[in-house]
């Protein structure tokens, strides 16, 4: 059950109810939050506002890789001014095979999910349903949801759903047919916290470690007209201080570095999301406020390397500090 406290704050996730950012969230915050669920990552990212300071987005999967839509979204300018990642939390991933109630293997023709939960139950797809379509939803909760259509063009009679076990007592009218059908049995996502402050305090039920992390977007500055031929050295310049000089750019090392296509016209102009890991950050006993990170010792390094990647022809903004 969600809460409804009019004076808990609000925390956006990707539902419906069942979903494993669901199960996330409420291991992570308990019934510190109200939670409002949204249906898609984007719209999850969209809710972050004064009225929802908070939101949990998944970043990362163990075993399928990073999580392209949320990626896609941090390329955007309002992260790092209006929206930033606050904090982390992972979950370890079980899914399930679940049909409409009477449905049996040998009925299903496609199986829905998120592209995420294909990915990483393919072994298992392959093996026992190598004839089956696979479809792409929004949320595994919501593949969940769809089994329950009774739109003839729905197929639900010939569908089968991957999401968590929780689906089958959130959904009246599901059965689960296979436990535990991920590749790996070390499946884990890491989400992202998303708050609309770099100041404001977090919710209460969130174990709140003194900062150690950071994450920087850096990309060449696109406010300068370079010509195509004399972009290149400036690129290089770029690359090279994105690959090659972090340590000495931000004084911190980097655990991370994605890469995006840009939000620019220009071909092969990509944004990097580099992810700073602080080693020696303060015992936990001295950092008592929740909020002023943007007071921090770790954010003035950052904003001191921010400088360094300007002075070289690049573009940085922090995204988050942790």
């Amino acid at each position: 059950m969600t809460s409804n406290d009019a004076n808990l704050p609000k925390l956006s996730f990707l539902g419906p109810l069942g979903s494993h950012s669901y199960q996330c969230a409420r291991n992570a915050f308990g019934d510190s939050v109200e939670y409002i669920e949204r249906q898609t990552i984007t719209d999850v990212f969209n809710a972050v506002s004064e009225e929802i300071p908070f939101a949990l987005i998944p970043q990362e999967n163990s075993f399928f890789g990073t999580v392209t839509e949320t990626y896609d979204l941090l390329r955007l300018p309002e992260v790092g001014q209006h929206k930033f990642v606050r904090g982390e939390t992972t979950h370890a991933v079980r899914h399930s095979l679940l049909v409409r109630r009477g449905v049996k293997l040998e009925d299903v023709q496609r199986v829905m999910s998120h592209e995420q939960a294909l990915g990483q139950c393919a072994r298992f797809l392959s093996a026992n349903l190598p004839g089956a379509a696979r479809v792409k939803m929004p949320s595994t909760s919501a593949a969940a949801q769809a089994l329950l259509s009774d739109d003839p063009e729905d197929r639900a009679l010939e569908s089968a759903a991957i999401s968590s076990s929780l689906c089958a007592s959130v959904f009246e009218g599901l059965e689960i047919l296979h436990e535990g059908i991920q590749d790996s049995d070390t499946n884990t996502t890491r989400f992202y916290l998303l708050a609309n402050s770099l100041n404001i305090k977090l919710p209460s039920g969130f174990r709140v470690p003194p900062p150690r992390h950071a994450l920087v977007r850096v990309s060449l500055n696109s406010s300068e007209d370079i010509e195509e031929e004399e972009n290149a050295p400036s690129r290089n310049r770029l690359l090279h201080l994105v690959t090659s000089t972090l340590l000495t750019t931000f004084s911190i090392p980097a655990s991370r570095i994605d890469r995006r296509p840009s939000l620019t016209d220009t071909p092969f102009d990509d944004v990097y999301m580099i992810e700073l890991e602080d080693p020696t950050s303060i015992p936990a006993e001295e950092y008592i406020d929740r909020g002023n990170i943007a007071h921090s010792a770790l954010h003035g390094r950052i904003r001191a390397g921010l400088e360094r990647v300007e002075a070289a022809g690049g573009e940085a903004t922090v995204l988050g500090v942790w």
